[in-house]
């Protein structure tokens, strides 16, 4: 399979290759422990942090920010670190911080000292997703290579579902500190996992020349048309989950005056259809492009917050939430697989760290913004408008890439001498014309 960039993506020899459950249940666990709780239990049990801090959304809101900007500065080392460190030493590196920032959040008395907890969780965990998408390519056959990589992002996802159910019955004075030490325990039993059924790493590719020109390897990626879309639905991607994400227990509670169950359901609502999704949606990109995939689940989530916003009730927003499970959980994934099928590797690795770090640096903007708001007239209404315009946007742009692709794959008359090559969509396994 040739690649944008014009090399030949390394195949390790088969004897390398481990199981694709293993390596499935593996990663999957690893997201789950740096991303599921990592990010996904402060914006879980806001409503119960608030209530032992005295303080207003605007101020966690910030918090939560904060974590998003150390994952963008993060995302950013990343695209160094993993080419000079084993990926495997860098996946544990991450799991222990996890370890430490969660016994900090344990102890927390104040949103200043939960957000340096959540910083330093959200500064090593896109390292760890980075170091996990160069990992599986080494380590699973290039035929799962789609599913692997969906399920282990999906990992998210059975966070979300865990983190529902300590909405559920973490909700007492101060009972959300338990969250942050059974999260802790996992984080050590993901590590000896990890060192366990996967005990060697395979060697490392070659690792870029010191001589290399960074910031033309970034203008490089950038010209690339599958460069450009997976930087660009990295940033709708955060800004849309993640910004909803954020509020939506919040949402729950203050707004439709739902109990604890009615918050988690939430959770186990968007952690099951995600699981699912990143099953059969990674499978499904395995045999066609990864535009199409994201296309379909960019349309379930748009029309889920549009559901939301012309009700604004409780099941709306029952209906949003299954759509952010969609999307939310697959797409880091395909994302991922977009990238290392249209680009070469040197150039694929920025693509996706350099998409991760503009995602929580955007983000970051949209969840401080819409604290900001909630504060200011105690509705969400107004920011969910603005993120549903954004996803029938992306889905429109999507729908268009598809559809030029398939124009354009059919010539309606015979190629002429010399006018052979044929534009693929991003991601189908052959050279773009630029």
């Amino acid at each position: 399979m040739t690649t944008e960039g014009g090399t030949r993506a390394p195949i390790p020899a088969p004897e390398e290759f481990i199981g694709t459950g293993r390596a499935a249940a593996l990663f999957c666990a690893v997201i789950m422990v740096t991303h599921g709780f990592g990010n996904g239990l402060v914006p879980a049990l806001l409503p119960r942090i608030g209530e032992s801090f005295g303080s207003g959304y605007g101020a966690l809101g910030l918090a939560v920010s904060s974590g998003l900007l150390a994952y963008g500065l993060g995302a950013a080392i990343g695209v160094r670190v993993v080419d000079l460190f084993p990926l495997r030493g860098l996946i544990l590196a991450a799991l222990s911080v996890c370890v430490v920032g969660f016994l900090v959040a344990v102890w927390a008395t104040s949103p200043a000292v939960l957000a340096g907890s959540v910083v330093l969780i959200s500064l090593l965990a896109p390292i760890s997703w980075s170091a996990s998408v160069r990992l599986i390519a080494r380590v699973v056959k290039p035929s799962s290579l789609g599913r692997v990589t969906v399920v282990a992002s999906s990992g998210a996802g059975v966070g979300g579902g865990i983190n529902g159910v300590y909405a559920l019955f973490l909700a007492g004075p101060d009972e959300w500190r338990l969250a942050f030490g059974i999260s802790t325990a996992a984080s050590v039993a993901t590590a000896l996992a990890i060192l366990v059924l996967l005990p060697r790493t395979p060697a490392s590719g070659p690792r870029l020349a010191r001589t290399t020109v960074r910031r033309t390897d970034w203008r490089d990626t950038w010209a690339v048309r599958t460069g450009r879309m997976v930087i660009l639905l990295s940033v709708a991607a955060g800004v849309g989950g993640f910004t909803f994400v954020s509020y939506m227990s919040a949402t729950a509670v203050d707004e439709f005056g739902v109990s604890p169950a009615g918050a988690a359901a939430l959770w186990w609502i968007a952690s099951s259809v995600g699981l699912t999704a990143a099953v059969v949606m990674g499978a499904w990109s395995d045999r066609v492009t990864p535009v199409l995939v994201i296309g379909v689940i960019s349309l379930v989530y748009a029309t889920g917050l549009l559901v939301l916003v012309s009700t604004w009730s409780y099941t709306g927003l029952m209906v949003a939430a299954l759509g952010f499970g969609f999307i939310n959980y697959p797409i880091w994934g395909l994302l991922g697989h977009l990238a290392g099928q249209g680009m070469e590797p040197r150039l694929a690795v920025r693509a996706f760290s350099g998409g991760l770090t503009a995602a929580a640096w955007c983000a970051t903007s949209g969840i401080a913004l819409a604290g900001w708001w909630i504060d200011r007239t105690g509705s969400f209404r107004i920011p969910v408008i603005a993120l549903a315009v954004l996803s029938c946007l992306v889905t429109g742009w999507l729908a268009t890439e598809y559809l030029r692709w398939r124009v354009k794959e059919v010539p309606p008359h015979p190629p002429t001498i010399g006018m052979e090559r044929t534009e693929r969509a991003p991601g189908a396994g052959t050279e773009n014309i630029r």
